[in-house]
């Protein structure tokens, strides 16, 4: 059993060992019955397994009923009692580290969720066979983690890295798809570079490609709104209906920007937070101040219109601004649950925030964002086609100058988790 919650999505790839587990979604248990089945594992002295199941099922319950740090809690003490089962349950473990890694960001932990990146990737690595297809997938989670904490050149290290060892495994299809994200992500937006890089995997051919070609031409898609395009985007799009998608996937959302105040003059300035995870992302640029309308009277946004849009990007990438001078906000149990409908041209209707905790105000800049998005075509009455997603506002902890005092980093930043497979706790 593998909660939802925590299962890795590399993208549109869906790299996939023909050994890979089914994936069983949780239904939402209440907190207690979740602890209360774990319990009873511990005390019959379940395997590794079992425990991690169970653990699994608690944490994501806590999670979703925003109890963050009991979460965390639980995560902590099963590593501590299975990390050592990896050789022998590489999958559970793995999936355990995965699990504590998301909590780890979303609290602001981040050492914590560079750590436990690694634990995935180095499970897997160590317990599965060496041409085992799921060691790419962590790899791949590598590079995107590097990318957060570390930068460009070391995120394309890794990439370069993945696409060698899949060439040597015969894995081309693979290697296409690193290389395609070191180019979304990694070379100048737009440039002739970026865009030889892509449309190279776009014009691959052959069942074993489809997966790097339908990511190649949903960035390419992204480009083209993002350059004003929509004729051209629209073309796109239309193409990839021959791949018959199941399910919408997301192509473009603007950029969103957040309000930050200095200490001396109160001027407010913009900067840009991450973007979730979505097919071609790139490093997006300062858009300016945020805003857009004030939210309605007790504290829900509601719908957004889309006329208010921002600037485009679609970033993983938290750009860096000075600290000097700023203040670091309130970071702790700020949390919204976000709600849409994918329409059928693509688009998001019924944009509305149906749980949350704390001051909202963050959320305004987020919601027009959501609003602007563009999908691929969703159906009528279908669930694939409405969607939830939680977002968390926070930032990463930091060591303050002249004391050994770790505080929140005033760098705020926006988590995402798709819960729209998940019955969230009520």
């Amino acid at each position: 059993m593998l909660p939802l919650l925590f299962a890795f999505e590399i993208g549109t790839a869906n790299i996939q060992a023909a050994s890979q587990p089914k994936t069983i979604v949780v239904v939402g248990e209440r907190i207690d019955d979740a602890a209360a089945n774990l319990k009873a594992c511990l005390a019959r002295h379940c395997k590794p397994d079992e425990d991690i199941d169970a653990t699994l099922a608690l944490a994501e319950t806590q999670l979703l009923a925003g109890k963050y740090r009991d979460a965390r809690t639980t995560l902590l003490a099963s590593l501590g009692r299975n990390k050592e089962f990896g050789d022998v349950y590489p999958v559970p473990v793995s999936d355990l580290y995965r699990a504590n890694g998301k909590v780890a960001a979303h609290l602001g932990f981040d050492q914590d969720y560079y750590r436990s990146t690694f634990g995935i990737y180095s499970t897997l690595k160590n317990g599965l066979p060496s041409r085992d297809a799921r060691k790419y997938m962590a790899m791949m989670e590598v590079a995107e983690m590097m990318y957060r904490t570390r930068g460009h050149t070391r995120a394309r290290y890794y990439y370069d890295r993945i696409a060698d060892r899949a060439r040597q495994d015969g894995r081309d299809d693979i290697a296409a798809i690193a290389e395609l994200r070191s180019a979304i992500r990694h070379l100048p937006p737009g440039s002739e570079m970026q865009m030889a890089a892509i449309r190279k995997v776009a014009d691959l051919q052959g069942d074993k490609m489809r997966a790097p070609v339908l990511e190649a031409k949903l960035a390419l898609a992204r480009m083209a709104f993002q350059k004003g395009d929509e004729a051209g985007a629209e073309a796109i799009v239309a193409d990839l209906s021959k791949l018959k998608i199941k399910r919408p996937m997301l192509i473009f959302q603007p950029t969103y920007a957040m309000v930050a105040r200095e200490l001396d003059s109160g001027s407010e300035f913009g900067f840009p937070f991450v973007s979730p995870p979505v097919v071609g992302g790139e490093p997006g640029s300062n858009g300016g101040p945020g805003g857009g309308p004030p939210a309605p009277k007790g504290g829900n946004p509601g719908s957004v219109q889309t006329s208010n849009r921002a600037a485009v990007s679609s970033s993983l990438q938290l750009m860096q601004w000075s600290t000097t001078k700023r203040v670091a906000g309130n970071f702790d149990d700020m949390w919204a649950d976000i709600s849409f409908r994918i329409t059928p041209e693509g688009k998001v209707d019924d944009l509305r925030i149906i749980r949350s905790k704390g001051n909202l105000n963050w959320t305004r800049p987020l919601l027009i964002s959501m609003a602007g998005r563009r999908y691929t075509p969703g159906r009528p009455h279908d669930p694939s086609s409405v969607r939830t997603e939680r977002y968390t506002y926070t930032s990463g902890y930091e060591v303050q100058t002249g004391t050994r005092t770790a505080e929140h980093s005033p760098k705020a930043r926006v988590e995402m988790i798709d819960l729209s497979d998940i019955s969230a706790t009520q």
